[in-house]
């Protein structure tokens, strides 16, 4: 796993699949080519070490160059996002097979814990995705302050 700290934030390559802190609240994953269960637990590692202290956390993902995921990946990807538990989760680039999937482990996630806060929307688009994540910071950001 090689991590490089950079002006912008944080980035891990694991792979060809990637994660970058964007400060102040953002993660942005990327995903590339097949997917085994070691590239998750080691991207999940990255992403635990990195939100460790920094919450509220958005999730930005990328499946736009995934290809397969296997059931055990699944399983690893349930249990990052119950150690992320992000405020909000935007997935762009997904086909209609992944986006059955993310949506099979939200279901399992919200099923083994239901104190999972975030809302998770899926998107053509990467610019959507970043506008989406963009209202849901201000909505929050408006009742923390009210």
């Amino acid at each position: 796993m090689l991590q490089v700290t950079q002006e912008q934030g944080i980035r891990y390559e694991i792979g060809s699949s990637r994660m970058c802190f964007e400060p102040p609240d953002t993660c942005f994953v990327t995903y590339v080519g097949d997917l085994d269960a070691d590239v998750v637990v080691r991207m999940n590692a990255a992403l635990e070490e990195t939100v460790r202290h920094r919450q509220p956390v958005d999730l930005l993902v990328d499946l736009s160059r995934t290809g397969q995921v296997s059931e055990l990946v699944r399983r690893h990807g349930v249990f990052g996002m119950l150690a992320l538990n992000p405020r909000a989760t935007a997935v762009f680039g997904a086909d209609f097979h992944l986006r059955v999937v993310v949506s099979m482990i939200t279901k399992a996630i919200r099923l083994l814990h239901v104190g999972l806060r975030g809302q998770i929307r899926f998107f053509e688009r990467e610019a959507d995705a970043r506008a989406w994540l963009a209202e849901v910071k201000r909505k929050d950001k408006l009742q923390r302050s009210a």
